[in-house]
């Protein structure tokens, strides 16, 4: 009870003191858990995945779980984060692990608000950059090893922020949490790069100042780059950062990789990236060297690829609301009459309250309602019925079989860790998809079922069954399920249910 009294005191002085960033935060927070269901994505699977192969077979060195990948050299740099995760769903299935994701997101843009108001930013600029932050990158939603990384890159970027201030050994705080986020995301080199910058300009300003260069400089430059490596794998961590920064195949074959070019998809990063730069131009001195190069540096960085957007939204939650006090100098919450500025966060927190007992008391079900998991029984029986049947599943459904049946480990052709690809493979998969060449069918030959959302391949599902290899063996809105033509008699015999249900066939049929 006493926890429970100073608790509300807590919350009570919030809502009188900081109305607006409690109501961002409540805001912020009603949208992840009424998003769940849709956060749950392929690379939660593999994560989960992951979790289960280090927490079963211990920490991988070769590939296992494909066909295509199978004896490679496998580094599983975020072993901790999927062993964590994977450790949530143990204990409390995968409600539990959403759960906590969520709370990392909304734990990242709370510390996030917290940092930008230490830093002496207004409540009222605070509010509106952490609206443009959140909106800039909704994919950051996605449930996997990143969430924890984020809350990582928050803490990381508050203390060197807050040490290019006032110089403080506080700073050195962020070489254990280097050490953490080199075992849980490869985003870590962003966050070695951003304590190393820290390093330099500090080593600059002393110099310049005419008191040399401090030791905690040169440790803040140095100490950084072993941090990358402290992990159970060691100096091999160096070629899986190699393969993830300077291979040009994964910047040709998928997209976020890509450069952010102009488009509905990156509409709103642009218009942020425009406003930072317009606001430097007319309020740096508002923002010491280190921040004005971090924001540089990682709006750099989000150009280069649509996957570095996300912290270049959550080092503008950080830094951009001193610049917006330069241009809202005038603009003050305290304006509103004062019982909108009580009612509304209290009214924002409690709806926020009730979406999490509604989420929270949701079935299992709810959380995987994007994911077809009474279907699912259909690919069962097809693949037990021989024990020796290879599934060729595309992106979306890879890692979930593999999770879903572990029968189906060695057997599934690939998964989402295209870092493990050969060049041929990247070359026989993008035929595939796009039917490019005469014989495109190339990367599903050998494979007994083909398993994919339909939304994605409509055109690849026509020419493989139009005079190709495979019928259809079972299709919905979701899954498609395609059998080889030389098992379909044995397939036949097995009593699958679903598998003839003509309804559903003969929609897509």
């Amino acid at each position: 009870m006493p926890r429970l009294a100073a608790l509300s005191r807590r919350l009570r002085v919030a809502l009188l003191q900081q109305p607006a960033l409690v109501s961002v935060g409540a805001f912020w927070l009603v949208l992840l858990l009424v998003a769940l269901p849709q956060e749950l994505v392929q690379d939660s699977w593999l994560t989960l995945l992951s979790g289960r192969e280090v927490a079963h077979h211990g920490l991988p060195a070769t590939d296992h779980l494909t066909v295509w990948s199978h004896g490679a050299r496998w580094v599983d740099q975020q072993w901790l984060g999927q062993l964590t995760f994977y450790g949530l769903y143990v204990l409390g299935g995968v409600r539990a692990v959403l759960l906590t994701h969520a709370a990392l997101l909304a734990a990242t843009v709370f510390v996030g608000m917290v940092a930008a108001r230490r830093l002496g930013a207004s409540q009222a600029s605070v509010s509106l950059g952490a609206v443009a932050s959140l909106a800039v990158a909704p994919w950051a939603l996605q449930m996997r090893a990143q969430s924890i990384a984020q809350l990582l890159f928050v803490l990381v970027l508050w203390l060197l922020a807050a040490d290019s201030r006032s110089p403080s050994r506080r700073v050195l705080l962020v070489l254990p949490l280097l050490v953490l986020w080199a075992n849980v995301h490869g985003t870590v080199v962003l966050g070695a790069g951003l304590v190393v910058l820290r390093g330099l300009t500090f080593a600059w300003t002393e110099a310049r100042a005419g008191r040399g260069v401090p030791r905690r400089a040169a440790l803040l430059v140095f100490v950084p780059v072993g941090c990358l490596f402290a992990s159970p794998y060691g100096i091999s961590l160096g070629g899986y950062y190699h393969r993830l920064l300077m291979n040009p195949t994964l910047r040709w074959f998928i997209d976020e990789w890509r450069a952010s070019t102009p488009s509905h998809k990156t509409a709103t990063f642009y218009l942020l990236a425009f406003a930072t730069v317009w606001l430097l131009g007319r309020y740096r001195h508002r923002l010491t060297a280190f921040e004005q190069l971090a924001l540089l540096c990682t709006l750099l960085g989000a150009v280069l690829a649509i996957r570095s957007i996300i912290w270049f939204g959550l080092c503008c939650l950080v830094l951009l609301p001193p610049l917006l006090d330069g241009a809202l100098e005038r603009l003050s919450f305290s304006r509103l009459p004062s019982r909108l500025g009580r009612t509304a966060p209290a009214i924002l927190v409690l709806v926020a309250a009730i979406t999490l007992g509604y989420v929270v008391s949701r079935p299992s079900g709810w959380y995987t309602a994007a994911w077809p998991t009474r279907e699912a029984t259909t690919v069962a029986q097809l693949v037990r019925c021989d024990s020796r049947s290879r599934v060729f599943a595309d992106d979306r459904y890879a890692d979930w079989l593999l999770w879903t049946f572990p029968e189906l480990r060695g057997r599934v052709a690939y998964d989402v860790r295209f870092e493990l690809f050969t060049p041929p493979q990247f070359l026989s998969l993008y035929s595939y998809r796009n039917r490019v060449g005469d014989d495109w069918r190339k990367a599903a030959r050998g494979y007994d079922l083909i398993v994919f959302d339909p939304r994605l391949q409509e055109t690849v599902e026509r020419g493989m069954v139009e005079g190709g290899p495979f019928v259809r063996r079972y299709a919905d809105a979701q899954m498609v399920i395609l059998a080889a033509r030389a098992r379909e008699a044995q397939a036949r015999r097995c009593d699958t249910g679903a598998t003839n249900s003509p309804d559903r066939s003969a929609a897509r049929g």
